[in-house]
């Protein structure tokens, strides 16, 4: 019970915050004013038995000022002031007493108490300062005994000489016992301390080893995770390869011995340029990671493509000891991606290239010549026989017109639309072309079609243009118009049949435009984008309108074109943004908003949207609805405008999906949120198989994505059912709301 009273005694200042060092220095400290304390009150009373009141005083201080110490150490559990005053007072208050007594002869045993303050001081700290108080002890000795004389002759009552004998017993014992105590003391707190730290080291150890061991569990599930999904290649830095996991020699259809030791040369495709392998090369060894899309080789000699990340590998010295290769099998996207594209630029009904194809080969360096055909009134065809009958009557002109082809010139056929086909010439000069047309008229107007038992004869106009690929294709529908207009077979296009009143009409909507511009008539509608499974949050298209000075309403199809040709497109394309952005940021709903790459290449207009998308609290609702009209030279600079706006929260449309740049490629790179299926395709779903089977693939795809599809051009319930049941969600078209200049 007593040790339990004395523990708590030794304890009042300790806190449950305290480290074990702190706590043991807050002990040895208290112990001090425990053990001097009440050793002072009884050797003042016996002082003030004898008449010695100077010398009875001093003891009695010091057990006032240890009892004051530990009450304030007990309150503020500051160590600092009681260690000071107990250094202090240990230190000078057993020379006072001895000095009070008459010195050496009377009181020296009272001198071995002040030894206590270098010995706690020792204890109590680890730096050079606890000698200082060695020192002070050894000055006062010193000046003791310079004055002890003096002492000696002035002592008028010395203590009786058993007292002081007694004293000196008592005072050694004492004091020994007490430094033997503080020092046993220190020495079991620091091995209980010892023992704690090791045993916390102990617990710490264990759990970095169950920590260890767990890193290592999740470390072989990320590697089986991987071996399971992923092909995994390591190769030394000379690129010959050390290992390879199973899906690897699955894919590839090596075995290990054939493997190992090798390079990646055994699945080297030879459509791969020797520059992509240097590119590659130049980017590891610089200790880059390179991405990039491959096709491999089989052992069997078929290929197969691959999505392939390959990092270096460094030691500790930022060295590279092997390189990781991780793919992933894309051979199924590839395909459905070449099918599509196939599907894009083939006609179905004639598997001749349709318009996209002809439009793309226009954009090529070649020089050609074209002959734009339309069969006359074949909608009487039609009309007599049926639709399906004439799209047999469609397939027998192509196979006769692809027939009719002189084997000695460079030509394709198209089908743009319905009764229209196109012959393409390459490299062929005006006497050629002129005397090619009018053998093929003669060789086709000669004899029927038989279709299904049925003589056909068909009559056809026939327009042709040498102009610049640009504008061959609109220069002979021209020819074909005078053609039609002169009751002409075949015309051949040159400058005078340029349509005059086609220039007048131009510059007369310039000044519309212009004026319409200075007016403030270039308005906006809206037409409902719908979400059938959120219909909370509406969302819109802007779409630009051209208010006449008649009040009429003019559609985009007007005046677009020739407002890019006449430079103002540009300013209303910040019109469309200006009057977007102050619209819907008086209001809660979404709003897709068409820009072009043409814009996105504009550095004014950059600078234009970034105003707004920076300082509009609509950015969050506004979709950039990026319009295919035309090419993508630069995807750097579309990728920093994408990634830009996307950082304020806007998102990403890719409108008319299924021509131009529509390519699964493109779409990853283009961040899209949303793509929008092209109208010609959806205008066509409910008779055209390919128009359906190309529409299911856009939707799949984006699925897998994560974009969103739009099917445009909505214009009844058959066309909106077909398009839920394939899986599309958002719809936009008249079946569900007409462009309005409201919003409601």
């Amino acid at each position: 019970m007593f040790y339990h009273f004395l523990q708590k005694l030794l304890t009042l200042g300790v806190s449950n915050e305290d480290s074990e060092a702190l706590r043991l220095k807050k002990m040895s400290i208290t112990m001090l004013p425990l053990i001097i304390g009440p050793a002072g009150f009884l050797w003042g009373l016996v002082y003030f038995s004898f008449g010695h009141f100077v010398a009875a005083a001093i003891p009695m201080i010091h057990t006032f000022f240890s009892i004051l110490g530990l009450w304030h150490f007990h309150r503020t559990k500051n160590i600092v002031f009681l260690q000071k005053t107990q250094l202090y007072l240990t230190l000078l208050l057993p020379f006072f007493l001895m000095w009070s007594l008459g010195g050496f002869a009377q009181g020296s045993v009272v001198m071995i108490w002040a030894f206590f303050a270098p010995v706690a001081a020792m204890i109590l700290s680890k730096n050079t300062k606890s000698y200082y108080w060695f020192y002070a002890f050894l000055v006062l000795v010193i000046f003791s005994t310079l004055i002890d004389p003096w002492l000696m002759r002035h002592n008028q009552n010395p203590l009786p000489e058993f007292i002081v004998e007694i004293f000196f017993f008592l005072n050694i014992a004492a004091a020994l016992s007490g430094i033997y105590f503080l020092i046993k003391h220190f020495i079991n707190e620091n091995e209980k301390n010892a023992q704690e730290k090791l045993h916390l080291k102990n617990e710490i150890l264990k759990q970095h080893t169950t920590q260890l061991f767990d890193n290592l569990s999740y470390l072989q599930s990320y590697k089986d995770t991987i071996d399971k999904n992923l092909i995994v290649t390591r190769t030394n830095p000379e690129g010959k390869i050390i290992f390879a996991n199973d899906n690897f020699y699955k894919i590839s259809g090596f075995t290990p011995e054939e493997v190992i030791g090798k390079t990646h040369s055994i699945i080297r495709h030879p459509n791969n340029a020797d520059t992509l392998y240097k590119k590659m090369w130049t980017t590891i060894t610089s200790k880059k990671t390179w991405q990039g899309r491959i096709q491999n080789m089989r052992k069997d000699g078929t290929g197969y493509w691959i999505e392939t990340t390959i990092a270096p590998i460094f030691n500790r010295d930022e060295e590279i000891v092997e390189y990781l290769a991780i793919r992933h099998d894309i051979t199924k996207l590839i395909r459905h991606q070449d099918e599509l594209t196939q599907m894009l630029y083939t006609d179905q009904l004639t598997s001749l290239g349709n318009r996209n194809a002809l439009i793309k080969k226009l954009k090529s360096e070649d020089t050609f010549s074209l002959m734009l055909i339309n069969i006359d009134r074949f909608s009487q065809v039609n009309d007599l026989y049926g639709s399906s009958f004439g799209n047999e009557v469609l397939i027998a002109f192509s196979r006769r017109l692809k027939d009719s082809i002189a084997q000695n010139y460079q030509c394709e056929l198209y089908r743009l639309n319905g009764d229209e086909f196109v012959m393409l010439f390459k490299d062929c000069n005006s006497l050629q072309l002129t005397q090619e047309v009018y053998r093929i008229k003669e060789s086709i107007s000669s004899q029927a079609l038989i279709v299904k038992e049925q003589n056909i004869f068909l009559n056809f106009s026939i327009g042709v243009s040498q102009e610049k690929n640009e504008v061959l294709l609109s220069s002979a529908n021209m020819a074909l118009e005078v053609a039609r207009r002169e009751s002409k077979d075949i015309l051949i296009y040159n400058s005078s049949h340029a349509l005059n009143k086609e220039y007048e009409n131009n510059i007369l909507w310039i000044k519309k435009i212009k004026d319409a511009i200075a007016d403030d008539r270039i308005v906006m509608f809206y037409q409902e984008i719908v979400n059938t499974h959120q219909r909370s949050c509406k969302k819109y298209e802007t779409l630009i309108r051209l208010i006449d000075e008649d009040k009429k309403v003019i559609s985009p199809y007007f005046f677009l074109e020739i407002a890019k040709k006449a430079k103002l497109y540009h300013e209303l394309t910040k019109i469309v943004i200006r009057k977007s952005f102050e619209t819907f940021e008086k209001s809660e709903h979404e709003v897709s908003i068409n820009i072009t790459i043409d814009d996105i290449f504009n550095e004014d207009i950059k600078k234009f949207i970034y105003n707004y998308v920076q300082n509009s609290p609509a950015s969050k609702r506004v979709t950039f609805e990026i319009v295919e009209t035309e090419n993508i030279e630069n995807f750097q600079i579309v990728e920093e405008f994408i990634t830009k706006v996307k950082s304020f929260g806007c998102k990403i449309a890719i409108d008319d999906f299924g021509t131009g740049y529509s390519n699964f490629e493109y779409l990853m790179r283009l961040q899209a949120d949303f793509i929008k299926i092209d109208g010609s395709i959806i205008k066509e779903i409910l008779h055209d198989k390919k128009s359906e089977l190309i529409t299911s693939v856009i939707v799949a795809f984006a699925k897998e994505l994560q974009i969103e599809v739009v099917g445009e051009y909505v214009e009844n319930k058959e066309i909106y059912e077909k398009l839920q049941a394939l899986g599309v969600q958002n719809f936009q078209g008249y079946y569900f709301h007409q462009p309005s200049i409201t919003l409601e």
